[in-house]
């Protein structure tokens, strides 16, 4: 029986070791030619709902940008004060545009008549409940002055708790990708941006439209890219369990991109990006969390060899420490658990229509 546990635990603790030296390999600066020179018209799409709270905090925010703004493409179902708000500001900001909607339609469907109605050069998405610093705009767009770049993405700071290291651990992965060739996953609650002549609209059932924007643009052969200068704070969840909420269903729209478009890994067309950054989203997000479990389970039957209660006991105990205890570790299980309930949400067909509710 020991010799199962060894042998389960190398199997698990080899494929970990390939991908750990795979991000640390590629980290440190991001490898970007960045042209500040390059003045694109922009367009930001930002899409409310009940957001009374935030919206002018958000406004004032975009337009304190040091880059100037063509247009602010507001996309409201609101039944609060929002759209009140909103009409306040555009009596003093003609670029402001309110698109109100009769019912709610999903964030995949508004994100596309957002990019049918868009004039701008480059397409930013933003979330009302992010605040960017003043040049976070001008550093992203600058990104754009490289004509291989399709999309670019900035980076989501946490102050504290869990999140703080989950950001830090998603950061280094997506700095890996970047310098291998191109990141899959994409950060809305930042600025994100896209180049509107490369953009195609994303599945109207999407749970993740703004990653699947970045797979469909790296599909044309351009690049996908995160800049870690462009910096973005979030409003973070008020309990474990709204966070749970906000993690799992975000894994299970990335893990149902990938089950669609399972034939490009490895494919040659699609170079590193095929022979590593989507391999490596896999293990993460599928093959990982499947390991994990076969080892918990042959530990689980050790542990119950020695004693009934055991198993009861070490497993509680690692739960409460990820629950409670905010480091590295806690962070890379923390994804490991979205994952898997990503990778069964998705099988199970949870919000197939790409509409869920708002966890805040």
């Amino acid at each position: 029986m020991v010799e199962l546990i060894i042998l389960a635990a190398m199997s698990l603790f080899v494929p970990y070791i390939i991908v750990g030296a795979i991000i640390i390999a590629h980290n440190g600066r991001v490898k970007i030619n960045k042209d500040h020179n390059y003045r694109p018209s922009v367009s930001v799409f930002l899409p409310t709902f009940n957001e009374e709270k935030n919206v002018a905090k958000k406004l004032n925010n975009l337009l304190s940008q040091t880059y100037p703004i063509s247009e602010i493409l507001i996309f409201d179902c609101s039944s609060d004060n929002t759209v009140k708000i909103v009409k306040e500001y555009q009596k003093r900001v003609p670029s402001i545009k309110l698109i109100e909607q009769g019912k709610r339609i999903g964030m995949a469907r508004t994100l596309n008549e957002g990019f049918r109605i868009a004039t701008g050069e480059i397409f930013v998405k933003t979330d009302c409940d992010s605040i960017s610093q003043p040049n976070a705009l001008k550093e992203l767009l600058a990104n754009f002055g490289d004509p291989r770049v399709g999309g670019a993405t900035g980076i989501c700071i946490a102050e504290k708790g869990i999140e703080k290291y989950f950001r830090k651990v998603m950061t280094a992965i997506q700095v890996a990708e970047t310098n291998i060739d191109s990141t899959l996953i994409a950060h809305a609650t930042s600025l994100l941006a896209f180049r509107r002549s490369l953009i195609e609209p994303v599945s109207p059932d999407s749970l993740a439209d703004d990653t699947e924007e970045f797979l469909l643009i790296r599909k044309k052969g351009f690049r996908t890219v995160i800049d870690t200068t462009v910096i973005s704070y979030e409003e973070v969840p008020i309990n474990y369990l709204t966070r749970r909420t906000q993690k799992d269903r975000r894994a299970q729209g990335i893990v149902k991109l990938l089950l669609q478009n399972i034939a490009m890994p490895f494919n040659p067309k699609y170079k590193k990006y095929g022979a590593i950054v989507l391999p490596l989203e896999w293990f993460i997000l599928v093959f990982s969390p499947i390991l994990l479990i076969a080892f918990g389970i042959v530990l689980g039957v050790v542990l119950y060899g020695v004693h009934q209660l055991l198993p009861f006991v070490i497993y509680s105990a690692i739960g409460i420490l990820a629950v409670k205890k905010s480091n590295i570790i806690s962070a890379i299980i923390d994804t490991q658990l979205s994952g898997l309930i990503g990778l069964v949400r998705a099988f199970a067909k949870r919000n197939a229509n790409g509409m869920w509710m708002k966890a805040r």
